[in-house]
């Protein structure tokens, strides 16, 4: 709870400053509602950006940021038991917020855990959507 409250606060002081932020999309084929994936760990990592928000967590599911002094910056979501596994990323499409887009040593990439299946993401696979 209190890394949900912190990135609340780095939302709000973001926004007041005027920075760009941008929510990520996932791929059609990891929103799909009949994709039945069964999603138990998400991991997106940014260099040269930050995240500055996330909107929804899904009941019993974790969330962690790591934020070294280095330029590359962690959030780690993880499901509490196999109940709690997602069938799609529909639910999260479009609630991490992030900053930095604008930078040009800014990437963004993600790791998608299933019951059977790993999936990585690299920027080109993630869509970036300029919000207000």
């Amino acid at each position: 709870m209190l890394v949900f409250g912190l990135l609340a606060l780095s939302f709000m002081a973001a926004r007041a400053a005027g920075e760009e932020l941008y929510t990520v999309s996932w791929p059609a084929s990891l929103v799909a509602p009949a994709s039945n994936l069964r999603i138990n760990d998400i991991r997106v990592t940014l260099a040269c950006g930050e995240f500055r928000a996330v909107r929804y967590i899904p009941s019993d599911w974790s969330i962690e940021v790591e934020r070294p002094v280095s330029s590359r910056t962690k959030l780690h979501l993880s499901a509490g038991h196999g109940a709690s596994d997602l069938p799609n990323l529909k639910t999260l499409n479009g609630a991490i917020v992030v900053s930095g887009a604008g930078s040009r040593c800014f990437d963004v990439s993600a790791v998608i855990y299933t019951e059977s299946t790993v999936r990585r993401l690299a920027r080109a696979d993630l869509g970036l959507v300029k919000t207000r």
